[in-house]
C-alpha cells in the first residue's frame, strides 16, 4: 500500500498546501481506498487545528478537529486515534482527493500526516 507522509508546519491562522500536491497521488483512479490520519504535533495542543477532506468537490470531512499526538504512541494507520477518514473513491474518472489543514490557533502549528492509498 503507497503511503504519503508529511509533517507540515501551519502558520497561525493560515491553511496549508494541498497535502498529495505534486505527488504521484495527486489523482487517484476509481475504487481507490484511502485512509487519512493526522495528529497534532505541535506540544501545546489547543484543539484548534482542522482537517477539510474532499473528493472531486464531494466533502468527506470539513473542519475535523485533528487529535493532539500522543508522547510514546505511534503515530498512523493503525492507531485508530489518528484516523481521521477511510473511504474509497467512487468517481468514474480519475478522483482527485485534497486533504488541507487550518489552524484557528494564536501560533504556528506541526501536524503529522499519513495518506495511505489503496488496499
Amino acid at each position: 500500500m503507497p503511503l504519503v507522509k508529511k509533517r507540515v508546519t501551519v502558520a497561525a491562522g493560515a491553511t496549508s498546501d494541498q497535502i498529495l500536491q505534486g505527488t504521484t497521488y495527486e489523482y487517484v483512479d476509481p475504487g481507490t481506498r484511502l485512509v487519512v490520519a493526522a495528529a497534532d504535533a505541535s506540544g501545546t495542543y489547543s484543539g484548534d487545528v482542522v482537517m477539510n477532506f474532499t473528493v472531486n468537490n464531494a466533502e468527506f470531512a470539513k473542519d475535523a478537529t485533528v487529535s493532539e499526538s500522543v508522547t510514546g504512541e505511534a503515530f498512523g494507520w493503525n492507531n485508530t486515534g489518528y484516523v481521521m477518514n477511510d473511504m474509497i473513491t467512487t468517481g468514474q474518472v480519475r478522483n482527485r482527493p485534497v486533504i488541507t489543514f487550518t489552524n484557528n490557533d494564536a501560533a504556528a502549528a506541526t501536524i503529522d500526516v499519513a495518506v495511505f492509498i489503496g488496499g
